[in-house]
This record gives C-alpha cells, structure tokens and sequence, in this order.
C-alpha cells in the first residue's frame, strides 16, 4: 500500500484565476484619397477604431491642398503607401490616365492593401467626354476588395458596367450641425416677404449651366419672385475675354444685372458660415449641373431645410428622395428639369414644387454622420480580414 500523500498542485494566482481580456482590435489606418474633404470628415472620420491618415503636405503655403493626390503616384512611389492597412478611393484621380490607374490599383495588389473604392460620379460633372472617367473607375472598381455608392439606381449601373456589386451607402452631412442648424431653423421661423430663388454658378466650369438656363428660369420665376445669382467675381472676370469658353455665360450675366428681379452677386471664396449665410437666404435652390451622378449641393439644401430645384440627370433626383429609383425620374413631390432643354414652362413647375411644397424633412438616421460612419468600419474590417484570408 503506497502511504505517502498525494501531490498537491499549487494554489492559483489572482492573476491566472481572472478571464483573459482579449487584446484590443488594432485601429484601422485608412489612406483616404483624399483625406481632407468634407465627405470624409463626416462620413469616415468619426468611425470608432479607424484613423483616417492626413494627406501629404504638398504646399506649405497651402497645407489643406490635397490634390493632385501623391496616393495615387503608389506605382512610382511605393513610399506614399508607407503606414496604411488600405485604400479608399473617392474623387480626384481625373488626371491620371486609365493606364496609369491601372497601374495604382496593380502597385496596391502587390502590396496587399486592399483597395475600398466610393463612386461619387460614373459621370465626371467637370469633363464633357465621360468616356476616360468611366475607363478610369473601372479599374477601380474591378480591383475593389468593396465597392460603395450612394443610390440604389448607381449601384445598379454599377452591377451593369462592371459586373460588381456595390453597397449603397447613403451620403452623410455635408457641413457639421453647428455650423448649419442655426441657420435651418431661422429658416423655419421665417415667414412673410417676397420670395428668393438662388442658382450658385461657382467658377463656371464646364459643367455648371448658365447661357442656356438663366434667360428661361427669369421667365419662369413666379410673380413676386426675385432671382439671385451666385459667381465667383474671379471667374466672371476671365469670362468676360471673348476667348474664353465661358464667354458666353459671362455676356448673359453681365445682361442680367440690369433686371430689375434679378441679383448678380459676384464674390470671393466663401468660408462655410458665409456660404450657409447666403444660401439661407432664398426659399428654393435650382442645382445648374449639365450632367453628373450625385450632388453634395443636395446635402448641404437637406443640412439648410431648403428645397432644391434638381436637374433630370444621374440619381439626383433618388439622392434627394430615396423612393425614387432610377435615371432621370423623380417623385411626385420633387421638383425636377430638363437641363438639355431647359423651358421657361418646365421650369416654372419646379419652381412651384420647390417653394409651395411642403418642408424639407430632416435628415434621416441612416445618413447621419454616425450611422455611415459605422457602416464604412465595418466594410473595412471586413476588407481586411478576405485580405488575411487569402
């Protein structure tokens, strides 16, 4: 009979008899072509275990510059990559050619960052010839490890193009709350006067109207209306030379400011107060967009509570009303035209949809900046985690 004892393991430390803590997920470092723009701040930026890396300084003297995008060079300069777990491609690669995208999404491949790329615009609004951007975005696309859009009828133009499918994601504010619900709810308070239709030109760049939309959209206006139209004087100023591509909307202008309804208001940049400043001054906005897929305009009308005049192009019009689904259609309450062929009578109608209709609603929960944000942490976790897999 064995008599000695029996061992006796060694008592448990308090260290060994607490549950482990799993290690915390490593943050996502996301090089966001680009990084500095308003989409971004609102719609990445706050997601919870994502940094957004900031642009490459490319001018000292003008460091929130962000363009042309360094990211982009990835083929020739491997090191602009340096720091990043994956790539999200927005806008403002319309200067590289398609081959040279073709070469940045195969320098990412190497790399083994996956590529997260949003459609903003199949559409190009600042190029006539839409043929080089669609070329461009489809390398993008097809070498997407995710691809996004914002409306229901991009994605299926996407699905359709390019044999990919994208998940919508709608667009989030365009300017942050408090910069822009002082304003939306003195909207709302007022009451009484005369009624103020607005049009910005911008820099009158190819693809904002003006000739061909202004002289119906002054016939169009409804009695007691006035009209004010915004322009960069600088722009202006170039148009005047007979030279200039735009000479012609500039003689239209410098026409219309002896109208007695009508307010030419040429001015500088705007920093984002004076730009809401103005715009919540007029009861309906007429977007002047030729052409394009999506328009932030939209967001900032939504962010204001004002009511947009939008042009029958893209999924403008889906954008505004999600309901709406499809090319150049629009909901019985949305206030649309023809911008091709912009008539005093088509106009007329929208301008009565946009100032008799009811209230801008405010934004829906699902394309508020956190709601997005959420969603695009997760679509990179789940980038990155097929990337591991493979």
């Amino acid at each position: 009979m064995n008599t000695g004892s029996s061992p006796v393991p060694p008592p448990l430390s308090s260290a060994s008899s607490r549950p482990s803590t799993p290690p915390p997920t490593p943050r996502v470092r996301v090089r966001s072509v680009p990084a500095g723009h308003d989409y971004v701040r609102h719609a990445i930026s706050p997601a919870a275990g994502v940094t957004v890396l900031a642009d490459h300084v490319l001018d000292p003297a003008e460091p929130a510059r962000w363009w042309p995008h360094p990211a982009l060079e990835a083929a020739d300069r491997p090191e602009v990559l340096d720091g990043a777990d994956l790539v999200h491609v927005h806008f403002g690669y319309e200067h590289r050619s398609p081959g040279q995208i073709a070469e940045f999404v195969a320098a990412l491949r190497s790399r083994g960052l996956p590529l997260v790329v949003t459609v903003h615009d199949l559409t190009n609004p600042h190029e006539p010839d839409p043929s080089a951007h669609l070329e461009r975005t489809g390398h993008l696309v097809r070498g997407a490890a995710a691809v996004i859009t914002l409306t229901r009828g991009a994605a299926a133009e996407i699905r359709e193009r390019w044999g990919v499918d994208a998940q919508v994601l709608p667009h989030p504010r365009l300017m942050a709350a408090e910069v822009t619900e002082p304003y939306r709810l003195a909207r709302l308070d007022r009451s009484g006067g005369g009624r103020t239709v607005g049009v910005v030109l911008g820099s009158l760049r190819a693809g904002v109207a003006g000739e061909e939309l202004l002289p119906p959209l002054v016939t169009a206006l409804p009695e007691g209306a006035r009209l004010t139209v915004m322009v960069r004087a600088d722009a202006l100023a170039a148009a005047r030379d007979p030279e200039h591509p735009r000479h012609a909307a500039a003689t239209e202008l410098d026409r219309l400011t002896a109208h007695p309804d009508v307010e030419v208001r040429a001015h500088d940049h705007l920093a984002d107060d004076e730009l809401c400043a103005a715009l919540a001054g007029f009861d309906a906005l007429v977007l002047p967009h030729r052409h394009g897929t999506h328009s932030g305009w939209l967001e900032l009308c939504r962010d204001l509570g004002l009511s947009p005049v939008i042009p029958r192009i893209g999924y403008l019009a889906e954008q505004w009303d999600p309901g709406v689904l499809g090319s150049g259609s629009a909901g019985s309450g949305t206030a649309v035209y023809d911008p091709a062929h912009p008539t005093a009578d088509d106009l007329r109608r929208a301008l009565v949809a946009a100032l008799d209709g009811p209230p801008v609603p405010p934004r829906a929960r699902a394309s508020e900046d956190a709601a997005v944000a959420a969603a695009h942490a997760r679509i990179y976790r789940q980038a990155l985690s097929a990337a591991d897999e493979r």
